[in-house]
């Protein structure tokens, strides 16, 4: 008897350490989700814009959002050259078409890795849910034992 109580409280000690890494990798994921949500949203707003500003004819008027609900007018230029950042805060030129065709690939990639996130945050929350019912199970089976030895 007292060799399977054993048992169960290593199988408990073991569940509730795999549940604590489960609740890390979860934390990280739901980090690196927001992160990725972020990303998502800019490349969404820099490729509407592109789409909205070739539409607006050269010299007209602009408000250009400068932060903190704060803008600035400018004028319009041709907008067949854009600049592009390609990482480690260097940025390129691109004619337009190539901008956008980029723009719009890296928003397709935000959202692919946003959907595989959310699959594996919903599939570690299921073994983590899974492992919480086994612990629970165990504890109640440990506690049990123990009553009904004393």
């Amino acid at each position: 008897m007292a060799e399977g109580l054993a048992e169960k409280e290593r199988l408990l000690r073991r569940l509730v350490a795999e549940m604590r890494l489960m609740e890390g990798t979860a934390n990280a994921l739901r980090e690196r989700l927001q992160m990725v949500a972020a990303t998502s949203s800019e490349l969404r707003l820099a490729k509407r814009s592109l789409e909205d500003l070739v539409k607006i004819e050269a010299d007209n008027d602009l408000l250009v959002p400068i932060g903190g609900s704060a803008f600035i007018k400018a004028r319009l230029g041709q907008v067949d050259k854009v600049l592009v950042g390609i990482g480690a805060n260097i940025s390129m030129e691109m004619e337009y078409e190539e901008a956008l065709g980029e723009v719009s690939e890296r928003l397709e990639e935000m959202e692919k890795a946003q959907r595989s996130i959310e699959q594996q945050l919903v599939q570690i929350m299921a073994q983590l849910e899974s492992h919480r019912g086994q612990a629970e199970r165990l504890s109640a089976e440990i506690q049990q034992a123990l009553q009904g030895a004393a």
